[in-house]
Protein backbone atom coordinates (compact mmCIF):
# COMPACT_ATOMS: atom_id res chain seq x y z
CA UNK A 1 0.00 0.00 0.00
CA UNK A 2 1.34 3.13 -1.42
CA UNK A 3 0.67 6.50 0.79
CA UNK A 4 1.61 9.71 1.80
CA UNK A 5 -0.06 9.30 5.05
CA UNK A 6 -2.46 6.52 6.91
CA UNK A 7 -5.47 7.42 8.43
CA UNK A 8 -8.02 5.18 10.40
CA UNK A 9 -11.39 4.88 9.23
CA UNK A 10 -13.93 6.72 11.99
CA UNK A 11 -17.65 7.63 11.66
CA UNK A 12 -20.10 8.81 13.44
CA UNK A 13 -22.69 6.58 14.59
CA UNK A 14 -25.21 9.11 13.07
CA UNK A 15 -25.64 10.78 10.51
CA UNK A 16 -24.93 14.71 10.25
CA UNK A 17 -28.03 17.13 8.98
CA UNK A 18 -26.94 19.41 6.56
CA UNK A 19 -28.66 22.13 8.54
CA UNK A 20 -26.83 25.51 9.90
CA UNK A 21 -28.80 25.43 13.01
CA UNK A 22 -28.69 21.58 15.05
CA UNK A 23 -29.17 20.40 18.40
CA UNK A 24 -26.31 18.89 19.72
CA UNK A 25 -25.67 15.33 19.32
CA UNK A 26 -24.59 12.26 20.84
CA UNK A 27 -21.60 10.45 18.76
CA UNK A 28 -20.18 7.05 19.04
CA UNK A 29 -16.52 7.07 17.67
CA UNK A 30 -15.81 3.88 16.77
CA UNK A 31 -13.23 1.90 14.26
CA UNK A 32 -15.19 1.38 11.18
CA UNK A 33 -14.89 -2.78 10.10
CA UNK A 34 -13.52 -3.23 6.97
CA UNK A 35 -13.30 -7.44 7.84
CA UNK A 36 -9.32 -7.47 7.04
CA UNK A 37 -6.23 -5.72 6.03
CA UNK A 38 -6.94 -3.67 3.04
CA UNK A 39 -3.23 -3.32 2.21
CA UNK A 40 0.52 -4.99 2.41
CA UNK A 41 0.87 -7.17 5.76
CA UNK A 42 4.50 -7.39 5.66
CA UNK A 43 5.57 -9.07 9.18
CA UNK A 44 3.87 -11.80 11.25
CA UNK A 45 5.48 -13.04 14.59
CA UNK A 46 4.38 -15.37 16.38
CA UNK A 47 6.29 -15.35 20.22
CA UNK A 48 8.26 -18.87 20.67
CA UNK A 49 7.48 -18.68 24.62
CA UNK A 50 3.93 -17.90 25.27
CA UNK A 51 1.42 -19.86 23.49
CA UNK A 52 -1.08 -17.99 20.93
CA UNK A 53 0.93 -14.92 21.62
CA UNK A 54 1.14 -13.03 17.74
CA UNK A 55 1.49 -9.54 16.60
CA UNK A 56 1.03 -8.24 12.52
CA UNK A 57 2.79 -5.17 11.71
CA UNK A 58 1.47 -3.17 8.33
CA UNK A 59 3.23 -0.83 6.17
CA UNK A 60 0.80 2.46 6.78
CA UNK A 61 -1.68 0.61 9.32
CA UNK A 62 0.10 0.33 12.87
CA UNK A 63 0.67 -3.07 14.88
CA UNK A 64 -1.56 -5.78 15.66
CA UNK A 65 -1.79 -7.58 18.44
CA UNK A 66 -3.69 -11.39 17.74
CA UNK A 67 -6.74 -12.69 19.93
CA UNK A 68 -7.97 -16.24 21.08
CA UNK A 69 -11.05 -15.60 18.50
CA UNK A 70 -8.45 -14.72 15.64
CA UNK A 71 -9.46 -11.05 15.85
CA UNK A 72 -6.48 -8.36 15.84
CA UNK A 73 -6.28 -5.59 18.33
CA UNK A 74 -5.06 -2.14 17.22
CA UNK A 75 -1.81 -0.95 18.64
CA UNK A 76 -0.82 2.53 17.49
CA UNK A 77 -4.34 3.46 17.10
CA UNK A 78 -3.09 6.45 19.76
CA UNK A 79 -0.98 7.89 17.49
CA UNK A 80 -2.20 11.70 16.62
CA UNK A 81 -1.14 13.82 13.77
CA UNK A 82 2.20 14.86 15.30
CA UNK A 83 3.35 11.42 15.45
CA UNK A 84 1.67 9.62 12.00
CA UNK A 85 4.93 7.89 10.73
CA UNK A 86 4.60 5.58 14.01
CA UNK A 87 1.80 3.90 11.57
CA UNK A 88 4.90 2.85 8.99
CA UNK A 89 6.17 -0.27 11.13
CA UNK A 90 9.41 -1.84 9.26
CA UNK A 91 10.21 -4.17 11.79
CA UNK A 92 8.58 -6.18 14.75
CA UNK A 93 10.53 -8.16 17.68
CA UNK A 94 8.51 -10.08 20.47
CA UNK A 95 10.16 -11.24 23.20
CA UNK A 96 11.51 -14.75 23.63
CA UNK A 97 12.59 -14.21 27.52
CA UNK A 98 9.90 -12.05 28.99
CA UNK A 99 6.90 -12.02 26.18
CA UNK A 100 5.69 -9.33 27.51
CA UNK A 101 7.99 -7.06 26.00
CA UNK A 102 7.22 -5.83 22.49
CA UNK A 103 9.45 -3.46 20.21
CA UNK A 104 8.37 -1.59 16.90
CA UNK A 105 10.60 -0.20 14.61
CA UNK A 106 8.59 2.93 13.33
CA UNK A 107 9.08 5.64 10.20
CA UNK A 108 7.24 6.19 7.32
CA UNK A 109 9.56 6.77 4.68
CA UNK A 110 13.64 7.59 4.19
CA UNK A 111 13.26 10.28 1.92
CA UNK A 112 12.03 14.14 2.08
CA UNK A 113 8.31 12.71 2.04
CA UNK A 114 8.96 12.28 6.29
CA UNK A 115 11.12 14.94 7.79
CA UNK A 116 11.05 12.81 10.49
CA UNK A 117 13.58 9.98 12.10
CA UNK A 118 12.24 7.03 12.73
CA UNK A 119 12.33 6.15 16.83
CA UNK A 120 11.55 2.13 18.45
CA UNK A 121 8.65 1.78 20.05
CA UNK A 122 8.78 -0.20 23.72
CA UNK A 123 6.14 -1.58 25.20
CA UNK A 124 6.70 -3.76 28.53
CA UNK A 125 2.74 -4.87 28.24
CA UNK A 126 1.90 -6.26 25.17
CA UNK A 127 1.70 -3.44 23.53
CA UNK A 128 -1.01 -1.84 25.46
CA UNK A 129 1.33 1.37 25.82
CA UNK A 130 4.54 2.60 24.36
CA UNK A 131 7.65 4.89 25.38
CA UNK A 132 9.81 5.54 22.53
CA UNK A 133 13.17 5.64 21.80
CA UNK A 134 14.17 8.26 19.18
CA UNK A 135 16.76 7.16 16.39
CA UNK A 136 19.56 9.31 14.71
CA UNK A 137 18.23 8.37 10.95
CA UNK A 138 15.11 7.24 9.37
CA UNK A 139 13.26 4.78 9.13
CA UNK A 140 11.61 2.98 6.33
CA UNK A 141 8.03 1.26 7.16
CA UNK A 142 6.04 2.29 3.58
CA UNK A 143 9.81 2.05 1.32
CA UNK A 144 10.52 -0.23 -1.10
CA UNK A 145 12.12 -3.98 0.81
CA UNK A 146 9.80 -3.27 3.32
CA UNK A 147 8.36 -7.19 3.51
CA UNK A 148 12.97 -7.90 4.20
CA UNK A 149 13.22 -9.25 8.22
CA UNK A 150 12.77 -9.10 10.52
CA UNK A 151 15.61 -6.41 10.86
CA UNK A 152 14.83 -6.05 14.41
CA UNK A 153 15.86 -8.81 16.70
CA UNK A 154 16.04 -9.77 20.53
CA UNK A 155 18.82 -12.09 22.17
CA UNK A 156 16.90 -14.96 23.17
CA UNK A 157 19.84 -15.98 26.06
CA UNK A 158 20.11 -12.22 26.77
CA UNK A 159 16.95 -10.45 26.08
CA UNK A 160 18.89 -7.02 27.50
CA UNK A 161 20.22 -7.27 23.83
CA UNK A 162 18.68 -6.04 20.63
CA UNK A 163 19.87 -5.18 17.27
CA UNK A 164 18.45 -3.41 14.93
CA UNK A 165 19.00 -3.66 10.82
CA UNK A 166 18.82 0.24 9.52
CA UNK A 167 18.40 1.19 5.67
CA UNK A 168 20.00 4.40 4.19
CA UNK A 169 23.51 2.76 4.64
CA UNK A 170 23.10 3.44 8.81
CA UNK A 171 24.47 0.34 9.25
CA UNK A 172 24.22 -2.18 12.21
CA UNK A 173 22.90 -0.64 15.38
CA UNK A 174 22.60 -2.53 19.35
CA UNK A 175 21.18 -1.85 22.55
CA UNK A 176 21.62 -3.52 25.69
CA UNK A 177 19.24 -1.98 27.74
CA UNK A 178 16.02 -3.39 26.55
CA UNK A 179 15.76 -0.72 23.68
CA UNK A 180 16.14 2.28 25.37
CA UNK A 181 19.36 3.32 23.57
CA UNK A 182 20.83 2.33 20.64
CA UNK A 183 24.68 2.69 19.33
CA UNK A 184 25.82 1.92 16.15
CA UNK A 185 28.06 -1.24 15.66
CA UNK A 186 31.11 0.10 14.31
CA UNK A 187 32.25 -3.53 13.56
CA UNK A 188 29.99 -4.52 11.01
CA UNK A 189 30.88 -2.49 7.64
CA UNK A 190 28.89 -3.80 5.55
CA UNK A 191 25.60 -1.87 4.62
CA UNK A 192 24.59 -3.32 1.80
CA UNK A 193 24.65 -1.95 -2.07
CA UNK A 194 21.11 -2.59 -3.46
CA UNK A 195 19.30 0.55 -4.66
CA UNK A 196 15.92 -0.26 -6.28
CA UNK A 197 16.47 3.00 -9.13
CA UNK A 198 19.02 4.79 -8.70
CA UNK A 199 17.32 7.76 -11.37
CA UNK A 200 14.13 8.02 -9.05
CA UNK A 201 14.60 11.87 -8.51
CA UNK A 202 12.05 11.62 -5.67
CA UNK A 203 14.25 9.80 -3.38
CA UNK A 204 11.47 6.65 -2.72
CA UNK A 205 12.98 4.04 -5.35
CA UNK A 206 16.79 5.51 -5.16
CA UNK A 207 17.76 5.13 -1.30
CA UNK A 208 19.87 1.69 -0.38
CA UNK A 209 17.98 -0.59 1.04
CA UNK A 210 20.24 -1.44 4.03
CA UNK A 211 19.96 -4.74 6.02
CA UNK A 212 17.46 -6.99 5.59
CA UNK A 213 17.55 -9.21 8.63
CA UNK A 214 19.01 -10.26 11.73
CA UNK A 215 18.94 -14.08 13.08
CA UNK A 216 20.29 -14.97 16.82
CA UNK A 217 21.38 -18.63 16.73
CA UNK A 218 19.76 -19.51 19.98
CA UNK A 219 21.68 -22.87 19.88
CA UNK A 220 25.17 -21.31 20.38
CA UNK A 221 24.62 -19.88 23.64
CA UNK A 222 23.24 -20.27 27.31
CA UNK A 223 20.67 -18.69 29.27
CA UNK A 224 22.18 -15.14 30.91
CA UNK A 225 25.21 -14.48 28.59
CA UNK A 226 25.33 -13.02 25.10
CA UNK A 227 24.62 -15.78 22.07
CA UNK A 228 27.37 -15.83 20.68
CA UNK A 229 26.60 -16.43 17.02
CA UNK A 230 24.69 -13.90 15.52
CA UNK A 231 23.44 -14.04 11.60
CA UNK A 232 22.99 -10.10 9.42
CA UNK A 233 22.35 -10.42 6.29
CA UNK A 234 22.36 -7.30 4.13
CA UNK A 235 20.25 -6.02 0.43
CA UNK A 236 23.52 -6.72 -1.94
CA UNK A 237 23.51 -8.63 -5.46
CA UNK A 238 27.16 -10.03 -6.67
CA UNK A 239 28.41 -9.49 -3.48
CA UNK A 240 28.67 -11.03 0.37
CA UNK A 241 25.25 -10.45 1.90
CA UNK A 242 25.29 -12.65 4.79
CA UNK A 243 27.70 -12.48 7.74
CA UNK A 244 28.35 -13.92 10.93
CA UNK A 245 29.45 -13.35 14.26
CA UNK A 246 30.71 -16.27 16.70
CA UNK A 247 31.73 -13.61 19.72
CA UNK A 248 28.61 -11.60 20.52
CA UNK A 249 29.11 -9.18 17.83
CA UNK A 250 32.68 -8.23 18.55
CA UNK A 251 33.60 -9.54 14.95
CA UNK A 252 31.82 -10.35 11.97
CA UNK A 253 32.84 -12.35 8.85
CA UNK A 254 31.48 -13.05 5.72
CA UNK A 255 30.19 -16.58 5.86
CA UNK A 256 31.60 -18.47 3.54
CA UNK A 257 30.22 -20.24 0.42
CA UNK A 258 27.59 -18.28 -0.02
CA UNK A 259 25.03 -17.59 -2.80
CA UNK A 260 25.57 -13.61 -3.61
CA UNK A 261 23.21 -13.64 -6.95
CA UNK A 262 20.21 -12.19 -5.13
CA UNK A 263 19.26 -10.48 -2.10
CA UNK A 264 18.43 -12.54 1.21
CA UNK A 265 14.83 -11.75 2.00
CA UNK A 266 14.60 -14.07 5.31
CA UNK A 267 17.02 -15.68 7.46
CA UNK A 268 14.84 -17.81 9.57
CA UNK A 269 16.91 -20.24 12.31
CA UNK A 270 15.87 -24.23 12.52
CA UNK A 271 17.19 -24.86 15.84
CA UNK A 272 16.12 -28.89 16.33
CA UNK A 273 18.33 -29.06 12.78
CA UNK A 274 20.75 -26.20 13.77
CA UNK A 275 20.24 -25.10 10.13
CA UNK A 276 19.58 -21.38 8.69
CA UNK A 277 17.04 -21.37 6.05
CA UNK A 278 17.61 -18.12 3.85
CA UNK A 279 15.12 -17.02 1.11
CA UNK A 280 16.46 -14.59 -1.91
CA UNK A 281 14.85 -12.75 -4.89
CA UNK A 282 16.69 -10.21 -7.49
CA UNK A 283 14.42 -7.40 -6.32
CA UNK A 284 13.91 -5.96 -2.83
CA UNK A 285 10.04 -6.11 -3.27
CA UNK A 286 7.32 -6.15 -2.43
CA UNK A 287 6.33 -5.11 -5.83
CA UNK A 288 9.20 -6.83 -7.54
CA UNK A 289 10.95 -9.75 -7.87
CA UNK A 290 11.33 -12.41 -11.10
CA UNK A 291 13.58 -14.51 -9.81
CA UNK A 292 15.05 -16.52 -6.79
CA UNK A 293 16.48 -19.38 -4.51
CA UNK A 294 15.83 -20.83 -1.38
CA UNK A 295 19.33 -22.24 0.73
CA UNK A 296 19.72 -24.13 3.75
CA UNK A 297 22.85 -23.45 5.86
CA UNK A 298 23.65 -26.18 7.74
CA UNK A 299 25.85 -24.48 10.86
CA UNK A 300 27.33 -27.53 12.20
CA UNK A 301 29.06 -28.55 9.05
CA UNK A 302 29.13 -24.99 7.01
CA UNK A 303 27.38 -25.97 4.70
CA UNK A 304 24.98 -25.14 1.91
CA UNK A 305 22.63 -26.88 -0.04
CA UNK A 306 20.45 -25.31 -3.01
CA UNK A 307 16.67 -26.10 -2.02
CA UNK A 308 14.53 -24.19 -4.57
CA UNK A 309 11.59 -26.46 -5.12
CA UNK A 310 11.27 -25.34 -8.57
CA UNK A 311 13.87 -23.90 -11.48
CA UNK A 312 13.15 -23.34 -15.52
CA UNK A 313 10.54 -21.94 -16.57
CA UNK A 314 8.54 -22.95 -13.32
CA UNK A 315 10.58 -20.09 -11.88
CA UNK A 316 9.24 -17.15 -12.67
CA UNK A 317 9.63 -15.42 -9.22
CA UNK A 318 11.39 -14.52 -6.17
CA UNK A 319 11.07 -16.22 -2.62
CA UNK A 320 9.84 -14.08 0.13
CA UNK A 321 7.54 -15.87 3.52
CA UNK A 322 9.25 -18.46 5.06
CA UNK A 323 8.76 -20.54 8.09
CA UNK A 324 9.86 -23.80 10.06
CA UNK A 325 7.47 -25.96 12.11
CA UNK A 326 9.08 -25.85 15.67
CA UNK A 327 7.21 -28.90 16.82
CA UNK A 328 8.20 -30.89 13.55
CA UNK A 329 11.94 -30.22 12.87
CA UNK A 330 12.14 -30.55 8.76
CA UNK A 331 8.80 -29.22 7.79
CA UNK A 332 8.80 -25.48 6.83
CA UNK A 333 7.15 -23.53 4.11
CA UNK A 334 7.85 -20.89 1.38
CA UNK A 335 5.46 -18.52 -0.55
CA UNK A 336 6.57 -16.95 -3.82
CA UNK A 337 7.10 -13.00 -3.36
CA UNK A 338 5.48 -12.41 -7.14
CA UNK A 339 4.19 -14.62 -8.84
CA UNK A 340 1.10 -12.73 -10.31
CA UNK A 341 0.15 -14.97 -12.66
CA UNK A 342 -1.48 -17.30 -12.56
CA UNK A 343 -1.55 -17.03 -8.86
CA UNK A 344 0.45 -16.67 -6.10
CA UNK A 345 2.54 -19.85 -4.73
CA UNK A 346 3.45 -21.63 -1.46
CA UNK A 347 5.37 -24.85 -0.95
CA UNK A 348 5.98 -27.18 2.06
CA UNK A 349 8.37 -29.60 2.85
CA UNK A 350 8.47 -32.12 5.82
CA UNK A 351 11.97 -33.56 4.86
CA UNK A 352 14.12 -30.24 4.99
CA UNK A 353 13.73 -29.03 1.27
CA UNK A 354 14.66 -32.21 -0.24
CA UNK A 355 11.19 -32.28 -1.78
CA UNK A 356 8.56 -30.28 -1.83
CA UNK A 357 4.57 -30.10 -2.37
CA UNK A 358 2.94 -26.92 -4.01
CA UNK A 359 -0.34 -25.32 -2.84
CA UNK A 360 -1.54 -25.83 -7.03
CA UNK A 361 -0.32 -27.24 -9.77
CA UNK A 362 -1.17 -27.41 -13.20
CA UNK A 363 -4.30 -29.73 -14.49
CA UNK A 364 -4.16 -28.73 -18.67
CA UNK A 365 -3.86 -25.33 -18.92
CA UNK A 366 -5.79 -23.13 -18.20
CA UNK A 367 -7.38 -25.51 -15.62
CA UNK A 368 -5.36 -25.26 -12.45
CA UNK A 369 -5.61 -28.01 -9.63
CA UNK A 370 -6.03 -25.97 -6.33
CA UNK A 371 -5.26 -27.84 -3.17
CA UNK A 372 -7.66 -25.82 -1.03
CA UNK A 373 -10.70 -24.58 0.00
CA UNK A 374 -11.66 -20.95 0.06
CA UNK A 375 -13.64 -18.57 2.87
CA UNK A 376 -13.76 -14.71 2.64
CA UNK A 377 -16.65 -14.39 4.26
CA UNK A 378 -15.04 -11.94 6.94
CA UNK A 379 -13.73 -9.95 3.93
CA UNK A 380 -15.94 -10.38 1.16
CA UNK A 381 -15.14 -7.58 -0.99
CA UNK A 382 -11.86 -9.61 -1.77
CA UNK A 383 -13.33 -11.58 -4.54
CA UNK A 384 -15.28 -14.48 -5.12
CA UNK A 385 -16.17 -16.46 -2.16
CA UNK A 386 -14.98 -20.10 -3.40
CA UNK A 387 -11.93 -21.69 -5.46
CA UNK A 388 -11.67 -20.09 -9.18
CA UNK A 389 -9.92 -23.10 -10.93
CA UNK A 390 -8.81 -21.14 -14.05
CA UNK A 391 -5.93 -18.89 -14.63
CA UNK A 392 -5.40 -15.46 -14.07
CA UNK A 393 -7.60 -15.76 -10.59
CA UNK A 394 -5.35 -14.24 -8.20
CA UNK A 395 -7.06 -16.07 -5.05
CA UNK A 396 -3.78 -17.07 -3.18
CA UNK A 397 -2.84 -13.55 -2.65
CA UNK A 398 0.55 -11.47 -4.06
CA UNK A 399 3.45 -9.51 -2.38
CA UNK A 400 3.34 -12.29 0.46
CA UNK A 401 6.25 -12.18 2.42
CA UNK A 402 5.18 -13.02 5.91
CA UNK A 403 4.15 -17.09 6.53
CA UNK A 404 4.47 -18.27 9.88
CA UNK A 405 3.07 -21.45 11.39
CA UNK A 406 2.12 -21.13 15.15
CA UNK A 407 5.25 -22.95 17.30
CA UNK A 408 2.76 -24.83 19.20
CA UNK A 409 0.31 -25.75 16.87
CA UNK A 410 1.57 -27.36 13.51
CA UNK A 411 -2.30 -26.70 12.00
CA UNK A 412 -2.15 -22.95 12.61
CA UNK A 413 -0.63 -21.27 9.98
CA UNK A 414 -0.86 -17.60 8.75
CA UNK A 415 0.70 -15.66 6.06
CA UNK A 416 0.34 -11.86 4.54
CA UNK A 417 -0.28 -10.68 0.73
CA UNK A 418 -0.93 -7.50 -0.43
CA UNK A 419 -4.51 -6.87 0.35
CA UNK A 420 -4.74 -9.06 3.71
CA UNK A 421 -4.43 -11.80 6.00
CA UNK A 422 -4.74 -15.59 5.15
CA UNK A 423 -4.49 -19.22 7.11
CA UNK A 424 -6.34 -21.55 8.58
CA UNK A 425 -5.97 -24.32 11.57
CA UNK A 426 -6.17 -28.11 9.68
CA UNK A 427 -2.54 -27.53 8.03
CA UNK A 428 -1.48 -30.78 8.90
CA UNK A 429 -4.11 -31.54 5.97
CA UNK A 430 -1.15 -30.62 3.93
CA UNK A 431 0.85 -33.55 4.09
CA UNK A 432 -2.07 -36.09 3.97
CA UNK A 433 -5.18 -35.25 1.71
CA UNK A 434 -3.24 -32.09 0.62
CA UNK A 435 -5.84 -30.26 0.84
CA UNK A 436 -6.17 -26.94 3.30
CA UNK A 437 -8.79 -24.43 4.26
CA UNK A 438 -7.50 -20.53 3.72
CA UNK A 439 -10.01 -17.88 4.93
CA UNK A 440 -9.53 -14.33 5.35
CA UNK A 441 -8.06 -13.78 8.84
CA UNK A 442 -7.29 -10.24 9.43
CA UNK A 443 -10.60 -9.42 11.43
CA UNK A 444 -9.46 -5.90 12.83
CA UNK A 445 -6.52 -5.29 11.04
CA UNK A 446 -7.73 -2.11 8.83
CA UNK A 447 -4.63 -1.12 6.77
CA UNK A 448 -5.82 1.28 4.34
CA UNK A 449 -5.35 4.71 2.77
CA UNK A 450 -8.15 6.89 3.24
CA UNK A 451 -8.82 9.46 0.63
CA UNK A 452 -12.44 10.45 1.42
CA UNK A 453 -15.22 10.14 3.66
CA UNK A 454 -19.20 11.13 3.85
CA UNK A 455 -21.99 10.63 5.83
CA UNK A 456 -24.76 11.84 3.71
CA UNK A 457 -28.14 12.69 5.44
CA UNK A 458 -29.93 10.08 4.15
CA UNK A 459 -29.21 6.66 2.73
CA UNK A 460 -25.82 4.59 3.99
CA UNK A 461 -24.09 5.81 7.27
CA UNK A 462 -21.03 6.26 5.36
CA UNK A 463 -19.30 5.87 2.03
CA UNK A 464 -15.92 6.19 1.64
CA UNK A 465 -13.11 6.56 -1.25
CA UNK A 466 -9.98 4.39 -0.49
CA UNK A 467 -6.51 4.16 -2.33
CA UNK A 468 -6.26 0.82 -4.32
CA UNK A 469 -9.19 -0.65 -2.74
CA UNK A 470 -11.76 1.45 -4.09
CA UNK A 471 -14.15 2.32 -1.26
CA UNK A 472 -16.96 1.20 -0.30
CA UNK A 473 -20.69 1.80 0.94
CA UNK A 474 -20.58 1.32 4.66
CA UNK A 475 -24.52 0.25 5.41
CA UNK A 476 -23.18 -1.18 8.90
CA UNK A 477 -20.03 0.21 10.89
CA UNK A 478 -19.43 -2.80 12.11
CA UNK A 479 -19.81 -5.61 9.63
CA UNK A 480 -17.65 -5.76 6.81
CA UNK A 481 -18.78 -4.53 3.43
CA UNK A 482 -19.66 -6.75 0.70
CA UNK A 483 -18.00 -5.22 -2.22
CA UNK A 484 -16.10 -2.60 -3.10
CA UNK A 485 -17.41 0.13 -5.92
CA UNK A 486 -17.34 -1.30 -8.99
CA UNK A 487 -18.70 0.94 -11.99
CA UNK A 488 -16.44 2.76 -12.51
CA UNK A 489 -13.51 0.92 -11.15
CA UNK A 490 -9.86 2.38 -10.38
CA UNK A 491 -7.23 1.11 -8.42
CA UNK A 492 -7.77 4.09 -6.44
CA UNK A 493 -10.75 6.57 -6.04
CA UNK A 494 -9.14 9.87 -4.98
CA UNK A 495 -12.42 11.71 -3.16
CA UNK A 496 -15.85 11.58 -2.75
CA UNK A 497 -19.04 13.99 -2.15
CA UNK A 498 -22.64 14.58 -2.34
CA UNK A 499 -24.97 17.35 -3.76
CA UNK A 500 -25.93 19.57 -0.57
CA UNK A 501 -29.45 20.04 -2.21
CA UNK A 502 -29.12 16.82 -3.30
CA UNK A 503 -27.39 14.59 -1.45
CA UNK A 504 -28.54 11.41 -2.90
CA UNK A 505 -26.34 12.41 -5.84
CA UNK A 506 -23.35 10.79 -5.35
CA UNK A 507 -19.74 12.14 -7.32
CA UNK A 508 -16.71 9.85 -6.71
CA UNK A 509 -13.06 10.77 -8.87
CA UNK A 510 -10.59 8.29 -9.60
CA UNK A 511 -6.77 7.51 -10.00
CA UNK A 512 -4.65 5.04 -12.07
CA UNK A 513 -7.80 3.63 -13.94
CA UNK A 514 -7.54 0.35 -15.74
CA UNK A 515 -11.60 0.26 -17.20
CA UNK A 516 -12.37 3.95 -17.79
CA UNK A 517 -10.93 7.03 -18.02
CA UNK A 518 -8.78 8.53 -15.56
CA UNK A 519 -10.43 10.91 -13.25
CA UNK A 520 -13.88 10.28 -14.63
CA UNK A 521 -16.52 11.34 -12.01
CA UNK A 522 -19.54 8.83 -11.32
CA UNK A 523 -22.94 9.91 -10.32
CA UNK A 524 -25.13 7.81 -8.41
CA UNK A 525 -28.70 8.52 -8.37
CA UNK A 526 -29.92 5.89 -5.88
Amino acid sequence: MFSFKALTIWAAASAIPLIFAVSPQAYTWKNVKIGGGGGFVPGIVFNPKEKGLAYARTDIGGAYKLNADDTWTPLLDFADDARWNYWGVDALATDPVQPNRLYLATGMYTNSWDPNNGQILISTDYGKTFTASKLPFKVGGNMPGRGMGERLAIDPNNNAVLYFGARSGNGLWKSVNFGSTWTKVSSFTNTGTFIPDASDSSGYNSDKIGISWVTFDSTSGSSGSSTPRIFVGVASKGSNNIFVSNDAGSTWSAVAGQNTTFIPHKGVLSPAEKALYVTYSDGAGPYDGTLGSIYKYNIATSTWTDITPVSGSDLYFGFGGFTVDLQKPGTIMVAALNSWWPDGQIFRSTDGGASWSPLWAWASYPTMNKYYSYSDSLAPWLGPNYVDGTAGNLQIGWMMESLVINPFDSNHWLYGTGATIYGGRDLLKWDTTHNVTIKSLADGIEETSIQGLISPPSGPTLLSAVGDIEGFVHTSLDSAPATSFLNPKWSTSADIDFAGNKPTNIVRIGTGDRYVPKSLSYLSKN
